[in-house]
């Protein structure tokens, strides 16, 4: 199957995913209300944060061995640790149930929390388990059933949180609910298609512990992903919150709401093209260095054709965002496409690294995107926090941010390319993989 075929199984897939929530919006907004779903938001948001580092990345060392025997070792380790993770996480919940009420003012409103609070072990170790198998799956081909997972875990947590409403439940226990039903449903679809899991029973003592000594083994070969490629990570699903407190402290709440609704506007081409590409890209660029050739053919076409995406896209922010967005989303939301058009130039350079980021992960430079990756953020939050700080208007911060960080961006791709090629030592390192 070409990248081409890969890319398009699971972008037809992402589109069809990605429109179902925004279908039930306008119902979740009725039903709900404003305090409810934004308890929702939070505990989604700690989940997700924590889901990141599910298994220690190790999932995305899977793709990296040439013998199925190594990968499937990865595969079981990661499943451990997303089970670990699970229970840590399930211990801090409670720890949080039982600690909000004494730190009082603001922190004890987590205290509405406190029934959802106990699900965050299991979603947060079942996000692990999918996470594990996608990977397990993409390193097979098996792109159209990774797609399939992922529209029946979001049509699952619409017709649960349809349930919950018809049943006149509406708090939000009700949607973190529906959210840990969901989560079980990717995993079953994922081995009821035929997903083979490589785990091997040891049957005598000796037999164990000579498979932990092999488990222990191939942890420490791919250990930049738990002590690089995680911190990584989880730096960068922490950017947006920092974001929202720096706009929320010095431009005002309101101000806040309309950055969150461009920002998930704008961002949605890239996480449905950048992301399916990413997830294309990591399997091939793997399959590409495995072999001992060079990344730099399959970077510069991809680049290419991001670029080809992203122009015309920040050009049309650009000239029509304001009209675009009252007439999406009604003309008090004007404000929000006044802050597209500032933000356009960020969006698209953006959008064009992004999915180009995979590549370290296979070529083993994780420590150089981390330093990328923190310098990035810092300019990010810098470059805004400076505006604002000073009295500046969000949409000149934003302006800011599109002026500083295309030319971070450049860095970055140009730091990519250098390492496209294989070096003695990183073939001879494959080999013994």
């Amino acid at each position: 199957m070409s990248l081409r075929q890969r890319f398009a199984q699971l972008a037809s897939a992402a589109a069809l995913s990605q429109a179902i929530p925004l279908l039930m919006a306008p119902l979740l907004t009725r039903q709900f209300g404003p305090e409810a779903l934004g308890h929702w938001a939070l505990f989604a948001a700690l989940a997700a944060n924590l889901a990141t580092v599910a298994n220690l990345r190790y999932e995305y060392a899977v793709l990296l061995p040439r013998r199925m025997g190594e990968a499937a070792l990865l595969l079981e380790l990661a499943l451990w640790i997303a089970g670990l993770t699970g229970l840590l996480s399930m211990a801090a919940s409670l720890g949080l149930i039982m600690g909000a009420p004494a730190l009082g003012g603001r922190w004890a409103g987590l205290s509405a929390l406190n029934p959802a609070l106990l699900a965050l072990g299991p979603v947060v170790a079942l996000a692990g388990l999918q996470q594990a198998m996608t990977l397990w799956a993409n390193r097979q081909g098996r792109f159209g059933l990774i797609g399939q997972s992922r529209v029946l875990q979001q049509g699952g947590l619409a017709a649960a949180q349809g349930l919950a409403m018809l049943a006149g439940w509406t708090t939000a226990s009700a949607l973190v609910v529906a959210q840990l039903l969901s989560s079980v449903l990717a995993p079953l679809w994922l081995q009821a298609g035929g997903l083979r899991l490589r785990w091997r029973r040891s049957r005598t003592l000796v037999a164990g512990q000579r498979h932990v000594r092999h488990l222990r083994r191939v942890a420490e070969r791919q250990r930049q992903f738990p002590l690089i490629n995680s911190p990584h990570a989880f730096v960068n699903a922490l950017q947006e919150t920092v974001v929202l407190a720096f706009i929320t402290a010095w431009a005002g709440a309101a101000a806040a709401g309309y950055y969150a609704v461009m920002v998930r506007l704008v961002k949605a081409p890239a996480s449905l093209i950048g992301g399916a590409l990413s997830e294309v890209l990591l399997s091939t660029l793997a399959a590409d260095w495995r072999s001992g050739q060079s990344l730099r053919p399959r970077l510069r076409r991809s680049l290419w054709a991001l670029a080809g995406l992203a122009l015309p896209g920040m050009v049309l922010l650009m000239i029509t965002g304001p009209a675009l967005f009252a007439w999406l989303l009604g003309d008090q939301w004007r404000v929000s496409g006044e802050l597209a058009r500032w933000f356009a130039p960020y969006v698209a350079a953006h959008f064009i690294a992004a999915p180009l980021t995979v590549a370290p992960m296979v070529t083993g430079r994780q420590a150089g995107a981390l330093v990328f990756s923190l310098a990035g953020n810092a300019l990010y939050i810098a470059a805004l926090g400076l505006v604002l700080g000073q009295g500046g208007a969000l949409r000149e911060a934003l302006g800011a941010v599109s002026l500083l960080l295309p030319f971070y961006f450049v860095a970055l791709l140009a730091w990519i390319w250098r390492g496209g090629v294989p070096s003695p030592t990183s073939l001879q390192q494959g080999a013994r993989a």
